[in-house]
C-alpha cells in the first residue's frame, strides 16, 4: 500500500499518526528481534511524548501528604524529610522522543542502533528542532547508527538538513529543496585515520512505497529493516486494509 497522510482527512481520522507511531513503533521492534540474532542483540521501545510523559525523565514535586496533588510551594524539592527551596525555576523543553533501540545483549547492553519516528512536536519550533538534532548528532558522535523515518506533512522543516548544518557540514548532504518527509540512514565509522559517516537518503512523497533501508549497529553489520513490511502490518492493525 503507498504511502498515506496521517496528518489529513480523511485517514486523519481513520488512523491518526498518535495512533500510528503507537502501531508502527510495536512492530518494528517485533520486526528487529525477529530477524536479529536473539543471542546478541535485542530491539526495545523508547517512547517519550514531551509533557504527557514529562515524569520518565524529570522528577515530580512531592509534597508532605502522599494523597495531595498540589505542587510544593516555591519550586521545593523532597527527598524523605529533606527540602530546600530552589533559587530560580526556569522554563524546559521535554522533547517528544519516539524511537526503537537496539542494543548488545553480549556487552551490558551497549546501545548499538537507534530508529527515530519524527513526531510533528520534533518540528514545530526551532528549540525543538534544536533538540532533536543535537539528539541525533550526540548518538553519531557516540558512533551509534541512527535511522530517521520523518513522514510528517503539517510541518515542512527538514530535520535532516538541520543536523547536517548543525555537524558543520554544506548542502552536499541535504536534501533537494521541498523535500518534507523522507528516510535517512547514518553509519558512524573510522576508516584509517579518516572520522566518517555513510549516509544513505530516501525523499518520500504521499503514495509512495517505503524503503527497505540499512540499520546500522554500531561494533556490527548493516541489518535490513522493511518499513514498508512493518507499515502495512501497523495499518491491518489500525483498521487499514490494503
Amino acid at each position: 500500500m503507498p504511502l498515506l497522510d496521517h496528518f489529513y482527512l480523511p485517514i486523519k481520522e481513520e488512523l491518526p499518526w498518535s495512533s500510528l507511531n503507537t502501531l508502527w513503533t510495536s512492530e518494528i521492534v517485533g520486526a528487529l528481534n525477529h530477524s536479529l540474532p536473539r543471542d546478541r542483540y535485542r530491539a526495545f521501545a523508547n517512547r517519550f511524548l514531551g509533557k504527557d510523559v514529562a515524569a520518565d525523565i524529570a522528577e515530580f514535586e512531592l509534597t508532605s501528604d502522599p494523597n495531595s496533588h498540589t505542587p510544593s510551594t516555591n519550586g521545593a524539592v523532597a527527598l524523605e524529610n529533606y527540602t530546600v527551596a530552589a533559587m530560580q525555576t526556569m522554563p524546559a523543553l521535554f522533547p517528544d522522543d519516539i524511537e526503537i533501540h537496539v542494543t548488545d545483549a553480549t556487552n551490558r547492553r551497549r546501545l548499538v542502533a537507534v530508529m527515530d519516528l519524527v513526531s510533528p512536536a520534533n518540528k514545530k519550533e526551532t528549540s525543538e528542532r534544536d533538540a532533536f538534532t543535537a539528539k541525533c548528532a550526540a548518538y553519531l558522535q557516540k558512533g551509534i547508527g541512527l535511522v530517521i523515518v520523518d513522514i510528517v506533512t503539517e510541518n515542512k522543516w527538514n530535520l535532516h538538513d538541520e543536523l547536517i548544518q548543525q555537524c558543520g557540514q554544506n548542502a552536499t548532504y541535504c536534501f533537494e529543496p521541498a523535500t518534507h518527509i523522507y528516510v535517512t540512514s547514518y553509519r558512524p565509522v573510522q576508516r584509517g585515520k579518516r572520522s566518517q559517516i555513510d549516509l544513505w537518503k530516501w525523499p518520500l512523497q504521499i503514495g509512495d512505497v517505503l524503503p527497505t533501508v540499512p540499520l546500522p549497529l554500531k561494533g556490527g553489520p548493516l541489518h535490513p529493516l522493511d518499513l514498508e513490511a512493518t507499515y502495512l502490518a501497523a495499518l491491518d492493525k489500525g483498521g487499514i486494509s490494503a
